[in-house]
């Protein structure tokens, strides 16, 4: 598996409400799916809030690439370059490097 993740989020609400309008039909994780819509090439989910209060944030929408799909990065990462320009942040790799 690897890992992607859009990260400095100041709203869940938001992110929650763009992965919806881009993964439809999808919650908890979104799951993106190949174009014959019957594998799953990646899951989203929105973590984070503070240690106190899960309604404030920091938010980071994580992007997890299964392990059949792991050379695919490029459509999962297309889709997390049209969320950060909805919702801003920065995109990173389980390495902790940032991806432009």
């Amino acid at each position: 598996m690897k890992s992607y993740y859009l990260e400095d989020l100041d709203d869940d609400v938001a992110a929650r409400a763009a992965l919806t309008e881009m993964l439809p039909r999808q919650s908890k994780p979104w799951v993106l799916f190949n174009a014959a819509g019957d594998d799953a090439i990646a899951c989203f989910n929105v973590d984070g809030g503070s240690e106190f209060d899960l309604t404030t944030g920091p938010f980071v929408i994580s992007a997890d690439i299964s392990g059949r799909h792991y050379h695919e990065d490029a459509v999962v990462l297309d889709l997390l370059r049209r969320l950060r320009q909805k919702l801003g942040g920065t995109i990173r790799n389980d390495d902790g490097r940032v991806v432009t």
